[in-house]
């Protein structure tokens, strides 16, 4: 895959109806942190943060991108994550 651009596009086609503001990893990035971190849901229904990790590389590979788009967003997902629960002080 390689550009951002490209990395956003995949994303975006894991979501209908979700849109990015750009085509930055930073963009896309945030949009991760919002999907683990389960921000889009009331907080009385929120799912810890494994748990919508789990069900976002379920998401990814059960998509029909190519392999190595969901290589990358799956590498992504788990760096972002790794971030978040460092951020949250949690044990990796």
């Amino acid at each position: 895959m390689g550009t951002n651009k490209d990395l956003a596009a995949a994303y975006t086609a894991l979501w209908n109806n979700r849109t990015l503001s750009g085509s930055t990893l930073e963009e896309v990035e945030e949009a991760i942190d919002l999907e683990l971190l389960d921000q889009r849901t009331h907080p009385r229904l929120r799912k810890p943060l494994q748990e919508k990790f789990v069900l976002a590389v379920q998401r990814i590979v059960n998509s029909r991108l190519e392999p190595i788009e969901k290589c990358e967003l799956v590498e992504l997902h788990t760096k972002r994550l790794q971030f978040l629960r460092e951020e949250r002080g949690e044990q990796l």
